[in-house]
């Protein structure tokens, strides 16, 4: 359907607009594949991107579900502090005595790091307690603080000032350095326990005894306040523990990320969202020896939350925190890499596929055109001569010619031009038998002399008639010893037609140099292989162009336009000229000169054997 469109040969489409039409289906058929083929590309890559982005969506979920563990394990630790730890003093039995004695509590050191050998709080300030009326102790001092000290913390807070603690008699056999520091920590923290109004405002509506483990306030900035609210000795108390939120919470999750392993830099974002909205951020990046980096930047790069990953809020009772990752871009993974090659190859394929049926194409097109230019030269070919020789045979055969000189001349030009048409047709039905296989042309090794001979005798009436000049040039030494793979009336044909089209296209207007008028015929042992003897057959006209010499042994090309020429033609002597020399075994080739222009025709050559030399080979 598409070639009778594209190859049609109705009068009122012509070359130009069949390219045309050519170039539209082409175009056409390479959206019809590119189109769908785009958007399946497109889809497939946005399949592998998610499946990257799940792949690290799965360790972002780890990482959270680690955190969380994590957390709920270092609760269920301090779930364990007994309830008689939170004052300064402790009662233990002594099973040898049998008598209860007053020790001090493990929560009462001033070194907070590390209170209890197995129960390690990170970021730790110190632990509290609350009675049902409110009086406020800590471990780390003997006596509830009085009203009036709570006034004066409360009042140093306002004006936001440290604590200063007045000394007391009862511990005066302490270092005065170490009771100053224990009052000023036991301040320190009810100032930041009394900012929470949570716990406030359950001190304000009674204290109700729930399970006995520990919550958590967000409430006060900087800082986490865990509490419980227990019975000791019949009464309720909130009982607890504050912590700086940046070294609580920036080693866990510090310790994590380290043990992750994301492909590209990751920031982790970790937000307080009900009360503070304080963020930190976490960047993962692993470094060019392979190393695992995690810091903790001041300032955000926006690029590292174009891609987000994962968010999730943490488990009760962390839940006013929202951890979420997020990168910059994704990288690139193996099969994302293989699968971008190959759907580059893919397309390549496509695009040189397309573009091969369009040369193709453009090629059908010209062969086309280039058949109806031969039909046109043919023609003309045709018509001329045999216009001319009906109009001299009507002449003669009228008795209108009585001159004998005159006969003579309309004889020899009704010869020649019959020989013209003779040669045309042997071409054509050379060359279709050729290239139908239906001839079979058969070298074997002629004499080199014998070939100067034909080139002679075959050539003699065209360069005559057009007043040329023939130079048979001999390179070789003792040419008759040489011999040529050819066969003769195949070698004959190729010299006629080579002489031929050079006689045709020599503007003598144009040049106007007798000089030049000349074929020179040089026969000398081929350059690179010396198993090849080379003809040259040169002439000195025009020449041709660097366009014209890339197609001068196409079929059917002719050069410039076929209503505009002015030399004879058909388009298939040089053709002609390629197939016979290659089915000689040989090789033809153009070379341009200034001026003019040099055939190279190659063939097989072999040395003479003397009968001497054939007696001693015989023997052997």
């Amino acid at each position: 359907m598409w070639s009778k469109m594209l190859f049609s040969d109705k009068p009122i489409v012509n070359y130009a607009q069949r390219l045309r039409r050519l170039r539209h289906v082409a175009s056409g058929f390479l959206m019809i594949l590119l189109v769908p083929f785009g958007a399946l590309m497109y889809l497939g890559y946005q399949q592998l991107e998610k499946n990257n982005l799940n792949q690290y969506q799965v360790e972002a979920s780890s990482l959270i579900e680690i955190t969380n563990r994590i957390l709920f394990k270092r609760r269920m630790l301090t779930n364990t502090l007994p309830v008689e730890a939170f004052d300064y003093y402790q009662q233990v039995f002594n099973p040898i005595t049998r008598q209860s004695q007053r020790v001090l509590s493990p929560l009462s050191q001033l070194e907070t790091a590390q209170p209890i050998s197995w129960l390690a709080i990170k970021g730790l300030i110190g632990y509290f307690q609350y009675d049902s009326e409110g009086q406020f102790n800590s471990p780390v001092w003997p006596n509830p603080l009085s009203a009036d000290e709570r006034a004066s913390a409360d009042k140093d807070r306002a004006n936001q000032q440290a604590p200063t603690p007045e000394l007391k008699p009862d511990l005066s056999q302490k270092p005065d350095t170490e009771l100053i520091m224990r009052k000023s920590a036991a301040l320190n923290i009810y100032q930041i326990v009394s900012q929470s109004n949570e716990i406030q405002t359950m001190l304000r509506q009674g204290l109700k005894v729930d399970k006995q483990l520990f919550n958590v306030t967000f409430d006060v900035a900087d800082y986490l306040i865990f509490y419980r609210v227990v019975s000791v000795a019949q009464q309720n108390r909130i009982q607890g523990y504050v912590v700086d939120r940046r070294p609580h919470l920036s080693q866990l999750f510090t310790e994590l990320l380290q043990q992750s392993r994301f492909a590209s830099p990751t920031l982790l974002t970790l937000e307080e969202v009900n009360y503070t909205h304080q963020i930190a951020y976490f960047f993962y990046e692993n470094s060019a020896d392979g190393q695992v980096q995690v810091s903790q930047p001041l300032q955000l790069d926006r690029q590292l939350q174009q891609q987000a990953i994962y968010s999730s809020r943490l488990r009760w009772p962390y839940s006013g925190y929202s951890v979420s990752l997020s990168t910059s871009t994704l990288p690139m993974t193996s099969v994302m890499m293989y699968s971008s090659v190959f759907i580059m190859l893919l397309m390549i394929t496509i695009l040189a596929a397309c573009y091969g049926f369009y040369r193709l194409g453009v090629k059908q097109l010209a062969l086309a055109e280039q058949r109806l230019n031969f039909v046109s030269s043919v023609s003309h070919e045709l018509k001329t001569p045999l216009t001319s020789i009906r109009m001299y045979a009507e002449m003669l055969k009228e008795g209108t010619v009585i001159s004998t000189a005159h006969q003579q001349d309309y004889y020899q030009f009704i010869y020649g031009e019959s020989e013209r048409l003779t040669r045309l047709i042997n071409n054509i039905l050379q060359l279709s038998a050729l290239n139908n296989q239906q001839q079979n042309v058969q070298p074997e090794y002629t004499q080199l002399t014998i070939l100067q001979d034909i080139i002679r005798s075959k050539t003699s009436t065209i360069i005559d008639k057009n007043s040329f000049v023939q130079n048979m040039i001999m390179e070789i030494a003792d040419p008759e010893k040489v011999l040529l793979l050819v066969e003769q009336d195949a070698f004959a044909q190729v010299i006629i037609n080579i002489t031929d089209n050079t006689v045709k296209f020599f503007d003598q207007q144009k040049i106007n140099d007798a000089s030049r008028q000349k074929i020179d015929f040089t026969f000398r042992y081929h350059p690179k292989n010396k198993q090849m003897v080379q003809l040259e057959i040169r002439d000195y006209g025009e020449g041709i162009t660097v366009e014209q010499q890339s197609k001068i042994f196409e079929l059917f090309y002719r050069g410039g336009n076929e209503l505009t020429r002015t030399t004879q033609g058909t388009g298939i002597g040089l053709a002609l000229v390629n197939e016979l020399v290659m089915a000689q075994q040989g090789e033809v080739k153009v070379e341009r000169k200034a001026p003019g222009l040099a055939m190279l025709l190659s063939f097989q050559a072999k040395l003479r054997l003397t009968p001497m030399a054939n007696l001693l080979h015989n023997k052997c």
